[in-house]
């Protein structure tokens, strides 16, 4: 089971609101958090998503190309996913697992940085972020997940230990996967990655406005809210304007969740 888990703050980025909830309030910019998260299990630490590059505050250009000009992030230096880490006293080198929800810039930004870990990434993700589809290909950056760590290729749900098991939840990218997350104490947590970027999304099952399949994507919604419902789990958006405000402001750092989806 899972002892303790961490939200780290990896920066924030400005987007349009209907790229986050599908047709609603178009043209209208909103600020948006980045985010991963740690978990303490009895097997080692484990990273899930690992937020932006940091150094394409110095080089947008070179490190973030074109996708910056149209969704550019807000950042500082201590955005860097290890200085997140080590204000829990814990290195890179210390984590044993990393799980990519998908392979997009926002959430590989520090994978070159875990090179003793094992990478779980679903295999259609892997071959897409290779050669993706041509309206989808700005937001697969190389430079980012092709950085010489060990990925491990899944082919659907999969359970890498007691508490943490995989999700398939495809339609935002082809190999879209959640993490369902049991605490030793009991509580239950999805970390839906982009399968659910603002909670408007799961409550009103109303897709993200970019999906590579918006059918599977609204699958995918049903499927969360389906085990959200038999397991009283709370879920976490990945990208929802008022995410922070859910847990009291506390944006660098926290031990512990609650409140409530809605």
């Amino acid at each position: 089971m899972v002892k303790n888990l961490w939200i780290l703050n990896n920066g924030q980025l400005d987007i349009e609101k209907s790229i986050l909830v599908n047709g609603r309030d178009c043209g209208k910019i909103v600020r948006v958090p980045v985010y991963s998260l740690l978990l303490e299990t009895e097997q080692g630490f484990v990273v899930i998503d690992t937020g932006l590059n940091t150094d394409g505050i110095e080089n947008p250009g070179e490190i973030w190309g074109e996708r910056a000009r149209t969704i550019p992030p807000v950042l500082v230096p201590e955005d860097d996913i290890r200085f997140r880490l080590k204000e829990i006293g814990v290195e890179a080198k210390d984590v044993r697992y990393v799980i990519n929800t998908h392979l997009h810039w926002d959430h590989t930004g520090g994978n070159r940085f875990f090179e003793k870990a094992v990478f779980l990434v679903q295999k259609a993700e892997y071959r897409f972020a290779l050669w993706p589809d041509h309206d989808m290909r700005l937001s697969y950056m190389r430079n980012h997940f092709d950085v010489g760590v060990d990925y491990q290729l899944l082919e659907g749900d999969h359970e890498l230990m007691p508490g943490i098991r995989i999700i398939m939840t495809p339609g935002h990218t082809p190999g879209h996967q959640s993490v369902f997350i049991t605490m030793a104490e009991g509580r239950k947590i999805i970390a839906a990655g982009d399968a659910v970027y603002t909670w408007e999304n799961i409550n009103e099952v109303i897709p993200p406005g970019n999906c590579w399949n918006s059918r599977e994507a609204i699958s995918s919604l049903h499927k969360i809210r389906t085990i959200q419902q038999l397991t009283g789990a709370i879920v976490l958006p990945s990208h929802d304007p008022n995410f922070w405000k859910k847990f009291d402001g506390k944006a660098v750092i926290r031990k512990e969740i609650g409140g409530e989806n809605k």
